[in-house]
């Protein structure tokens, strides 16, 4: 059976999410390792790129508030932000990200459980998470499956196949880019969302 590792990554984790991710949700093709970070404030999101949970995570469930604490060593961003830069680095993990301040039309959020809404913490994840949860498991599967073809290709050239399943295994190493490379990377990004926003 395949084995999936899920990483939640939050500054104050959420108890009933936690809850559900490590023992409630269910998916009968995998098996489900999962884990936490607790983002401090004083880290950076140099430490997590670097977090050996990240580096071997499949699917990652970050805040969206995550880094808009005013003592991150780092500067604020959001964790919709963080996923664009994961993704730089690792391609291959699944990002999903969890927001308490309501849902945007222009980018996909899941609302952490709110006990007003007359649903139980595990009903709402049930309905709001697991979909996107399932969804990340099949591309994970998938992934997998045409990483073993790849590997099987004589025709491929052995560089550019280890690059790739490298990548795939979350083998990659970040130091292709500079620290003001990523931090470029996130202003365009924020010119993009300011663009989109300004519409």
């Amino acid at each position: 059976m395949i084995k999936i590792n899920l990483v939640y990554i939050d500054d104050g984790p959420e108890p009933s999410l936690a809850r559900y991710l490590d023992s409630e949700y269910h998916n009968s093709d995998v098996e489900i390792n999962y884990s936490d970070i607790i983002f401090e404030p004083g880290d950076g999101y140099e430490r997590l790129l670097y977090d050996s949970k990240v580096q071997s995570a499949n699917i990652i469930i970050v805040d969206s508030w995550l880094f808009e604490n005013k003592t991150a060593s780092a500067g604020k961003f959001t964790g919709e932000e963080f996923k664009l830069v994961l993704k730089k680095f690792y391609p291959f993990i699944e990002v999903i990200v969890i927001t308490q301040n309501g849902t945007d039309a222009n980018v996909q959020k899941i609302e952490k459980y709110n006990p007003t809404s007359g649903k139980t913490s595990t009903e709402h994840y049930e309905e709001k998470l697991s979909p996107f949860i399932d969804e990340a498991i099949q591309n994970i599967i998938q992934y997998q499956f045409l990483s073993q073809k790849l590997s099987e290709n004589e025709s491929w050239e052995t560089v550019l196949k280890e690059k790739v399943l490298d990548t795939l295994s979350g083998a990659q190493r970040y130091d292709e880019l500079s620290k003001t490379d990523i931090n470029n990377l996130i202003a365009a990004f924020k010119e993009i969302q300011e663009s989109l926003d300004g519409k």
